[in-house]
């Protein structure tokens, strides 16, 4: 695991402590019971086994979106499509178990790859703008999120539409397309086993295969890549094709695990939650896990104190956002500081740290 990653990440949660405590701090102070609701707050969501499924429930779809984009990051893409990718994923998803004649072994994991695939065009077509005609990915890719957003209501109100439903709701999908539930009492599905694994998997490609180095060339020094003759473009293309089928497999993997019929009317949020998760792990496939887990267990801490201790739900959308800008203003920082280059040696080959 590359040091300066952890040491980052370390940095930016320790950061994210103290704001978080400067916040709360008063809040709680105001209230009857100060000790209680720090306690509810830090400990609430491990209080019981239905709070830690709530943790691994939002949790989930946190580790595909983090992952999505850390990878694209990495690369060097500020491609911002993954909440475009993770909502078509999901309505390819529904599609598919609903319209294909998958037999019903296959039902499940066919859905689930139809819809990532079906989504991974939303990061990948700024990735080809970028290449071919030089267009800003960050400017595009928000763009598609919003086209994503209509052509999957359009295809859920006019193709998988259930007229008897009174609202905008697909049919019901078969049992067979829905992922088991593994933790008795909770909703935790199989879809968190796939999270995992698409982490470590990730940490794989990215640390352990000459695809994986390319893109952190890539990232690190574009100019150094193309002098080592990478084809930059492919690269380019490549990791956000990947980035948007991870988010989109995610998409797919929430609805089946989570939902009994398509039902968003816009877009979930998940893309936007997974650029704080990647932020937090600082890019690195294996800290994102604990990153969503962390971001997950504040989401389901700062509810409790909501409900119980009559705290403003505000409040707890005020600490979220804190999370956001104070990950993103030490993204920022890291990433406008001096560059270090390692010096020439003596055969005149450029070596650069791109762990």
């Amino acid at each position: 695991m590359p040091g300066r990653a952890l040491a980052a990440t370390v940095q930016t949660l320790l950061l994210l402590v103290v704001v978080i405590g400067l916040v709360m701090l008063p809040i709680v102070l105001a209230l009857p019971d100060p000790r209680g609701a720090v306690a509810m707050f830090l400990f609430g969501p491990l209080a019981d086994l239905r709070h830690l499924g709530n943790i691994i429930e939002i949790a989930t779809p946190l580790m595909f979106t983090g992952l999505a984009v850390a990878l694209m990051f990495r690369a060097g893409m500020f491609n911002l499509g993954a909440e475009g990718s993770f909502f078509l994923g999901a309505v390819f998803a529904t599609f598919a178990a609903l319209r294909l004649p998958l037999p019903d072994w296959a039902m499940a994991p066919g859905a689930v790859l139809f819809g990532a695939c079906a989504g991974a065009l939303v990061c990948l077509i700024p990735g080809v703008l970028r290449a071919r005609f030089g267009a800003s990915e960050l400017v595009s890719s928000l763009m598609l999120n919003y086209a994503a957003l209509f052509l999957g209501l359009y295809v859920v109100n006019y193709v998988l539409r259930d007229s008897d439903a009174g609202a905008m709701l697909s049919y019901r999908l078969p049992a067979a397309a829905r992922l088991a539930r593994i933790l008795p009492g909770t909703r935790v599905h199989e879809g968190v086993l796939a999270a995992l694994g698409a982490c470590v998997l990730g940490a794989v490609y990215l640390f352990g295969t000459r695809a994986g180095y390319e893109a952190r060339v890539v990232g690190a020094n574009p100019g150094f890549a193309r002098h080592l003759g990478i084809r930059i473009t492919v690269v380019a293309a490549t990791v956000q094709a990947l980035g948007g089928f991870i988010a989109a497999a995610g998409g797919a993997v929430e609805l089946q695990g989570m939902y009994l019929r398509f039902s968003w009317q816009g877009l979930p949020g998940q893309g936007w939650n997974g650029l704080v998760v990647a932020i937090l792990a600082g890019n690195n496939p294996l800290l994102v896990p604990p990153a969503a887990l962390a971001l997950a267990w504040l989401q389901v801490g700062g509810d409790l104190l909501a409900r119980n201790y009559e705290v403003p739900a505000e409040v707890v959308g005020l600490v979220q956002a804190l999370v956001i800008l104070v990950a993103t203003a030490t993204a920022l920082r890291r990433a406008f500081r001096p560059q270090r280059l390692w010096a020439f040696r003596s055969t005149g080959r450029e070596r650069r740290d791109v762990a």
